[in-house]
């Protein structure tokens, strides 16, 4: 699987089909043009290149204006699951070493957690840092087991993805566009501040446990 979305990712790239991501109508025409194949090259470049820092909605975007919402959904939640697959095997089996030097600190203390409640932790990480790539190395780093990552991926996915999809494709091509426009310091930025109150509340409710325990 990681051999065949690789190849699909060095193709795309060779076609100049990245550029597309950049114009969303071009990209909306590229996907009318392909018909049937359409869906299945929609996940194959999801999952190919997510998880190397090419952000999720710069294909939901060019997907609204040719995939309905239900179809959409359904096709990145598929991507994003296989974005997420391809990450933790890049780290876990292909450039363990590349990774491990460049994982954030902050973001190791997860790591005893996934040994003992893998699929728990594994839904909480979705749902906090969501499709931030380095999310996906630390799942491949850690010693979580495989199906437990797949199901609370496929979990923690659902309702980030939801969401986006709607947003994009029933609220209106603005919102696509306003979240296309935004920096990609703009999406840690949230991810970090989201990051920092369920720490905050991690911290108070064990502070509550301790005083319980006085």
């Amino acid at each position: 699987m990681l051999v065949a979305i690789a190849a699909a990712g060095a193709w795309l790239y060779q076609q100049g089909l990245i550029d597309l991501l950049r114009e969303p109508e071009a990209a909306g025409a590229v996907l009318a043009r392909l018909g049937i194949w359409a869906p299945i090259l929609y996940v194959l470049a999801f999952a190919a290149l997510e998880p190397f820092f090419v952000p999720g909605v710069a294909f939901m975007v060019p997907g609204a204006l040719f995939f309905p919402f239900p179809q959409l959904f359904l096709l990145s939640w598929l991507g994003s699951l296989g974005a997420g697959i391809v990450g933790f095997g890049f780290a876990r089996f292909l450039a363990r070493d590349f990774v491990e030097r460049r994982l954030p600190r902050w973001m190791r203390g997860y790591d005893e957690r996934l040994a003992t409640k893998g699929l728990q932790t594994v839904v909480v990480v979705r749902l906090t840092l969501f499709l931030m790539p380095p999310a996906h190395w630390l799942l491949g780093l850690s010693q979580v087991r495989f199906p437990a990552f797949v199901a609370g991926t496929a979990l923690g996915f659902l309702p980030g993805i939801g969401v986006m999809a709607y947003l994009i494709a029933v609220v209106g091509e603005s919102f696509g566009d306003w979240i296309a426009a935004q920096p990609p310091a703009f999406f840690v930025a949230v991810v970090l501040v989201w990051v920092l109150l369920l720490e905050l509340r991690r911290r108070i409710a064990r502070r509550r446990r301790e005083a319980g325990a006085a």
